[in-house]
C-alpha cells in the first residue's frame, strides 16, 4: 500500500504539500518525517535532481520519485506494492496537481507545505490506489506497464559512509541500473526442445567416443586419439550452445554464430569420412539449434500483476 504521499518544487526541493493522514488513534505519527526527509534530499540532491523516474528500496520501504514540469512527486510504499501501481499513481498525483497550480503559484511558494491545502485531493487518490480492485476500470495497466518496460525507472542506492568525523552520512549512488520488470526469454517452442533433444543425442555419441577412446588409447594410432579430442571438444561447444538457447545473456547472436561456426569445422574433421547421411544429419542438427538461438528473442508478454 501506498503509506506517503510528497510534492517537491524541483529548483530548491522545497516540499509543497503532502499526505496529513499519518497519524495513530493517538496522536502519535505512523511515520518517520525525519528519515523521510532526510531520505529525500539525499536522493534528490540539488544539483543532481534527477530528470527521469527513479527510485529507492530500503529494509522496509520502497521511495518512488517522479519528476513532472517544475515539481517532483514521491511515494513511499511497502515493498510488496507493484511498481505499476505507485508510478501510475504519481503521474495521476502530477496531473492533478498541474490542473491545480500553474508555474506561477510553484514558483511563488515561499513557506515549506505552502500548498498543503491539496492534502484534500491526495487524499482520495491515496485510498483509491491502496485498494487497487477498485482500479481495473479506471487505469490502463497495460499500458502503464508497456511504457515502465520501454522507459524503466533507474534505481539508487544509499550507504553509510565514514566522513572526517567519523560521522555517518547517506551517500546517494549515481542511478545507473536500468531496471523494471526483469526481461526473460520467450518460452521454449516445440522445436526449441526437439533441437535440444537431438543435440544431447550427439553429445552423447560423442560421449561414447571419448570413452571407447580413452579406454584404447595405449593401442591405437594417434589419429583415434586426435578423434576423441575433437569429440571431447564438440561435447564441450554443443553443451555452450543449448546453453545460450536456453538463457538469456549478452551477445547471444554472437556467440551463437561463433559457437556454430566452430561446430561446422570440427563436424567436417570428424564425420567427412562417414557415410553422406550422417554428415548431413548432424550438420542439420547443428544448424537447427543455431536457428532456435537466432529466433528465441526476449519475450514481449506483460507481467502479470494480481490487483
Amino acid at each position: 500500500m501506498i503509506l506517503y504521499a510528497l510534492i517537491l518544487r524541483s529548483r530548491d526541493l522545497l516540499p509543497l504539500t503532502s499526505t496529513t493522514n499519518y497519524h495513530c488513534s493517538n496522536g502519535e505519527s505512523a511515520i518517520d518525517l525525519k528519515l523521510i526527509n532526510k531520505i529525500v534530499k539525499s536522493v534528490l540532491k540539488k544539483n543532481e535532481v534527477p530528470k527521469n523516474k527513479c527510485f529507492l528500496r530500503t529494509n522496509d520501504k520502497t521511495y518512488y520519485f517522479l519528476p513532472c514540469l517544475n515539481i517532483i512527486c514521491m511515494a513511499m510504499c511497502i515493498p510488496s506494492y507493484p511498481q505499476v501501481l505507485a508510478y501510475s499513481f504519481l503521474e495521476e498525483l502530477a496531473g492533478e496537481f498541474t490542473k491545480k497550480y500553474d508555474r506561477f503559484k510553484v514558483e511563488q511558494a515561499l513557506r515549506p507545505y505552502n500548498l498543503i491545502e491539496f492534502d484534500t485531493t491526495i487524499h482520495p487518490i491515496q485510498q483509491m490506489y491502496n485498494k487497487p480492485q477498485q482500479l481495473t476500470s479506471r487505469i490502463n495497466l497495460a499500458e502503464i506497464t508497456r511504457d515502465i518496460t520501454l522507459d524503466p525507472p533507474q534505481e539508487v542506492f544509499i550507504v553509510e559512509e565514514n566522513s572526517k568525523n567519523n560521522i555517518h552520512t547517506p551517500q546517494v549512488i549515481p542511478p545507473t541500473v536500468r531496471v523494471g520488470p526483469l526481461p526473460t526469454l520467450e518460452p521454449l517452442s516445440f522445436i526449441d526442445k526437439t533441437s535440444l533433444i537431438f543435440t544431447i543425442c550427439l553429445i552423447i555419441h560423442s560421449i561414447v567416443i571419448v570413452m571407447d577412446t580413452w579406454r584404447s588409447w595405449t593401442t591405437e594410432e594417434d589419429d583415434s586419439l586426435d578423434t576423441g579430442w575433437l569429440h571431447f571438444c564438440s561435447i564441450l561447444f554443443r553443451l555452450a550452445q543449448m546453453y545460450v538457447l536456453t538463457h538469456k545473456q549478452m551477445y547471444r547472436w554472437k556467440k551463437g554464430w561463433t559457437l556454430f561456426l566452430v561446430l561446422l569445422c570440427i563436424d567436417w574433421f570428424l564425420y567427412f569420412n562417414d557415410d553422406p547421411w550422417q554428415v548431413i544429419l548432424v550438420y542439420v542438427i547443428t544448424t537447427l539449434t543455431h536457428t532456435c538461438i537466432l529466433r528465441r528473442k526476449i519475450a514481449i508478454k506483460l507481467p502479470q500483476y494480481q490487483i
